[in-house]
């Protein structure tokens, strides 16, 4: 009974989260499009032209509709599973424990890796010339914040998202305005196809993440009424749709597919491709600016399916004790050194890559629970899920060669881990 009043909750708009000052529209969309606009969009467009070359923009509406089906799904599973990790508790609820050990597996190794990905990606911009140990340090400071009840809302949110889009407002005009340099190379290193187009969505999907703090947050005074989540997630996708198409356009136009596929800081390259480079340090500040506020919305999902695993006892019970702030400090911590240590021993694309990978096979195992979550819902509805589930899997099963082991390696070794945590083993 409890669960249908939930789900009439949320498609009607009402419940707990339905008043409040900060339930409207404008302070929703920064929840999604805090992590959205983040090292997958000034990074990823490089690997993923060396998967799909000249073709890369239509990987863009494959991946839309994918992270859409996504968010679809993790909304209805918050209606019916409310507090932390909605989608792993869906897992557990309707799958059972093994494929929810999965799941978990998958969303925390892959958080971890963002938590890295991104860190790095601000240290490549911004600090340039720092070593390695920089990135390991930015993790454990954002971290730190965190857990001292840091969390960036309201006004200050849109500052953040308004300065990444000024940066792409600002690279996109730069490189249409000069024409690219004569004599660029022809063609990617690797041949363009349908099989690149879906291994570029794989990796375009790390850049649409962060729609699960908006569609399924922890905590009940961060939920919004259904209507508002809905045009939330959807102003979302079109705003970081778009920034997408148009930096990959410009990128496209000013370095080539060739340069671009093997460019570790295409915005940059792009800037002196097109005699900016004295804007090079300003726009590498921005863009590290801009992604602080992605560290910390990983860490929030990180710790909101990590919470619902140790409620499970999957986890260490002492991973739950809070402080003062009423944050998990020790979750925090191990999250933070686990993401330091990625840090210093994988390069950012690489670890963006294996993020995607673990975290498009934990979105596969979600949209299946949703299906059955739904199976009594309308038909298009669960219909959503079954498309989800069969694109997460296509774009895994499309991700480089090293993603994918990195991969399999958690999902044997997570389930291991658990059930000898918990003395359980279904």
């Amino acid at each position: 009974m409890g669960q249908q009043v939930a789900e009439q909750q949320a498609a009607t708009g009402a419940g707990p989260a339905a008043g409040g000052p900060r339930r409207s529209l404008g302070s929703a969309l920064p929840l999604a499009l805090g992590g959205m606009l983040g090292a997958g969009l000034f990074v990823g467009i490089a690997p993923a032209t060396l998967a799909a070359g000249r073709l890369v923009p239509l990987a863009i509406p494959l991946v839309l509709v994918a992270v859409a089906c996504c968010a679809l799904a993790s909304a209805h599973q918050s209606a019916s599973y409310r507090g932390p990790g909605a989608g792993y508790a869906c897992i557990r609820a309707r799958l059972g424990v093994l494929p929810a050990r999965f799941g978990a597996a998958t969303a925390l190794a892959g958080q971890v890796a963002a938590l890295a990905a991104v860190a790095e990606v601000i240290v490549q911009h911004a600090m340039p010339a720092a070593p390695p140990a920089i990135a390991a340090a930015i993790v454990l400071f954002v971290v730190l914040a965190a857990t001292a009840g840091l969390r960036i809302r309201g006004a200050a949110a849109w500052v953040w998202l308004l300065l990444a889009l000024v940066v792409v407002g600002l690279v996109v005009a730069v490189c249409f305005a000069i024409e690219p340099p004569a004599g660029l190379p022809v063609g990617p290193p690797r041949g363009d196809g349908a099989i690149g187009i879906t291994g570029a969505a794989g990796v375009l999907f790390f850049g649409f993440l962060g729609f699960e703090r908006l569609t399924a947050p922890a905590h009940e005074q961060d939920r919004y009424r259904g209507k508002v989540v809905k045009w939330a997630v959807i102003a979302a996708l079109v705003v970081t749709g778009a920034a997408v198409l148009l930096l990959s356009a410009a990128l496209l136009h000013q370095l080539g597919p060739a340069r671009l596929a093997l460019s570790g800081q295409p915005v940059l390259d792009a800037m002196d491709a097109a005699a900016g480079g004295g804007l090079r340090p300003l726009v590498g500040t921005a863009v590290g600016l801009a992604l602080f506020p992605v560290l910390l919305g990983i860490l929030e999902s990180l710790r909101s399916t990590a919470l619902a695993v140790q409620r499970d006892q999957d986890l260490p019970a002492v991973l739950g004790r809070t402080s003062r702030a009423g944050t998990p400090y020790l979750l925090d911590l191990c999250a933070g050194v686990a993401a330091a240590v990625v840090a210093l021993l994988v390069q950012p694309v690489a670890a963006m890559a294996f993020a995607s990978c673990c975290l498009l096979v934990h979105h596969a195992l979600a949209n299946a629970a949703a299906r059955v979550l739904l199976a009594d819902d309308q038909v298009w509805r669960m219909r959503s899920a079954c498309l989800g589930m069969g694109l997460a899997v296509i774009l895994a099963m499309s991700m480089p060669v090293h993603a994918m082991l990195g991969t399999l390696v958690v999902v044997i070794a997570g389930p291991l881990l658990a059930g000898l945590v918990s003395r359980r083993w279904s």
